[in-house]
């Protein structure tokens, strides 16, 4: 990619924009408008800096740097589809994601569910068909990893499991999006045969008690439906349903 410029006289976006590409291994020059840059050079300013100057220059918000800059890579991407996207998931009821694309960090999020998840992947790996897909996934939280990993496998998609000691050292609880970020520039170990998903009690248990806090204390789902539940056959709402619970 050809070098970026964040070319504006307005200091407070000139710093959110150079801290976000950074962040995303997108390193840019910052330049006043008043100088000139090579005319084939992609360039980000205020809405008015771009209407004036024209040019490559992307419009941008200071409160939408971040979706912004996604935009306008997700643009890039259709146009030239990549040779690889790495997708790099932290495992855990909410798992955190990152997609990465030529070393370039395309966008990074914290899921409400596996399922969610793998939604989000289908649908990116759609848009951009890349020749190749590469998912690394976190080692930590077996039983998500495992579900996951299995239904990664069952799309075609290329598996790692990445050693993530580290990867959240340092970062606010919850920072899976974060996390995830560091697994995908990771190399891991190649996974080319499914799993059996082998929840513990307490993983059992954890289930059953979120299955009371669910129904507001009514039902408590049996060993074997919160089995189900670990093993991805039923959601949470599908195994009050089949053990009877009913929204009042």
């Amino acid at each position: 990619m050809k070098r970026l410029y964040v070319r504006t006289d307005d200091f407070r976006l000139a710093h959110r924009l150079l801290s976000e590409l950074q962040e995303r291994n997108l390193p840019a020059k910052q330049v006043l408008p008043s100088e000139t840059i090579e005319p084939d050079a992609y360039w980000f300013g205020t809405p008015e800096e771009v209407a004036t100057l024209g040019g490559l220059g992307v419009a941008v918000d200071p409160d939408d740097v971040s979706g912004t800059v996604s935009t306008w890579l997700l643009g890039r991407q259709l146009r030239s589809p990549p040779d690889v996207l790495v997708i790099g998931v932290d495992p855990g009821p909410r798992p955190g994601c990152a997609f990465v694309s030529e070393g370039v960090l395309m966008g990074k999020r914290e899921m409400e569910s596996i399922g969610q998840a793998l939604d989000e992947i289908v649908k990116l790996v759609d848009h951009l068909l890349p020749a190749q897909v590469l998912v690394r996934i976190g080692h930590g939280s077996p039983v998500h990893r495992d579900r996951l990993l299995n239904q990664v496998l069952s799309l075609g998609f290329h598996v790692e499991i990445v050693n993530e000691h580290r990867t959240s050292a340092g970062q606010r609880r919850h920072a899976h999006g974060t996390a995830a970020v560091k697994i995908a520039m990771m190399s891991g170990k190649p996974v080319h045969e499914q799993r059996t998903v082998k929840p513990t009690t307490g993983e059992l248990r954890n289930l059953q008690r979120i299955s009371r806090q669910r129904s507001k204390g009514r039902l408590t789902i049996s060993l074997e439906t919160a089995r189900r539940v670990s093993q991805g056959l039923l959601t949470m709402d599908e195994a009050l349903a089949d053990s009877g619970f009913k929204e009042p």
